[in-house]
């Protein structure tokens, strides 16, 4: 190697047209290298030095821009959760808890992204952080990876990887992004740069009600498409490994955990499927585990008529709309739909049978009514 690099610097000295070659290549090489690094770090799309000075932040990219927002912003209450919390507003928050408030909707998330969020935000905010709201899906504590490691280093203050960074396809793709929006913003996008709405994926005008509720269930069924399916390993896992230590390691910090609601529907989807008896089974367990924890206010909407009998609350057969997002909140400080005792848990279980056994009837009219595929082969 050594008399390599000896030979291309006597070549690159040499006075020759082989010479000339070489210095032109390595020289634009480098050129091209540095200039590359020097635009990524001026730009610096997912904030990795700083927020930027010629656009506004944006808030989006969660598991590249979630280190900055959690180290860089004032807060005192982090909220935390899967897609299932992108249409709560901040200001709805601090109004409901008295506090400053900082949201995470990681759509896609895992157990294991979300205790990674808890981490850098208490080791960012040490006592300052008391409350932690917890939207606690249960389909996700059946996966088996987290999304955050493809920006592990964005997670630690060591900048000795930041080649990673420097030279990252996806960096380059978000730079390029950002610019164009910054020349172009688009209606559906605007609200990505408030922090109001924080890491939100709606936007004012998208239809809520009966006809997307049944066109998300339509589609589910074309494309073969199932929520989760139970998985016992990564279940386990999940919960004894991110969600349980995450309580008891941090007894002076009070944990709002909620079960969110989804339309019935999703339960009659994976009842279709023969899955929603294993995985209303592990809901259960999981209450029964964190009723254990004193730290720990526990709440259930997920078998709560008011929510998943309600088409017009929902978008989809899982995400409700910024109204029902404000009652959620109203129902948290005042306690409704608390989880207090065993009998509590298993109450609400029956309750959620029920709800879906008697909504699986109306489930397969409007799934045989409204699917175009019917009748074809």
């Amino acid at each position: 190697m050594r008399n390599f690099l000896q030979l291309v610097l006597k070549l690159y000295r040499a006075e020759t047209d082989c010479g000339r070659w070489i210095k032109f290549t390595v020289s634009l090489t480098l050129g091209v290298i540095l200039g590359a690094a020097l635009l990524a770090f001026i730009v610096d799309p997912h904030y990795r030095y700083r927020e930027p000075f010629f656009y506004d932040t944006v808030y989006y990219e969660i598991y590249a821009t979630a280190p900055h927002i959690l180290k860089h912003q004032q807060y005192d209450l982090l909220m935390l959760g899967t897609s299932m919390t992108r249409n709560f507003f901040l200001e709805d928050i601090n109004k409901a808890f008295d506090c400053d408030a900082v949201k995470l909707a990681a759509s896609g998330g895992t157990p294991g992204d979300l205790r990674k969020f808890f981490e850098v935000a208490k080791a960012a905010r040490g006592e300052k952080l008391r409350r932690v709201i917890l939207s606690l899906d249960i389909y996700p504590l059946n996966k088996d990876y987290t999304r955050f490691e493809e920006f592990s280093y964005m997670y630690r203050d060591d900048h000795r990887e930041d080649y990673r960074y420097l030279f990252s396809r996806k960096t380059f793709s978000n730079m390029i992004y950002l610019i164009k929006r910054k020349q172009r913003p688009k209606r559906h996008r605007r609200h990505q740069s408030d922090r109001n709405r924080m890491f939100a994926t709606e936007y004012d005008g998208k239809p809520y009600g009966f006809n997307p509720v049944i066109s998300d269930v339509v589609h589910n069924v074309m494309i073969n498409h199932r929520q989760t399916a139970y998985n016992a390993e990564a279940y386990r896992k999940n919960l004894n490994v991110e969600i349980l230590p995450m309580f008891d390691e941090n007894p002076d910090i009070r944990f709002i955990v909620y079960l969110p609601p989804y339309h019935i529907y999703t339960y009659c989807q994976s009842e279709a499927a023969g899955e929603a008896d294993a995985l209303i089974k592990q809901r259960t367990e999981v209450m029964l585990e964190l009723l254990k924890r004193p730290n720990v206010e526990l709440h259930d909407f997920q078998s709560d008529g008011k929510y998943v009998l309600d088409f017009d609350k929902f978008s989809d057969t899982q995400h409700f709309s910024n109204t029902a997002a404000r009652e959620i909140l109203a129902d948290l400080r005042s306690s409704r739909r608390r989880i207090r005792t065993a009998a509590d848990v298993l109450a609400n279980e029956a309750e959620l049978r029920l709800l879906m056994q008697r909504k699986m009837k109306s489930y397969h009219r409007d799934l045989n009514k409204f699917n175009p595929m019917k009748g074809k082969k």
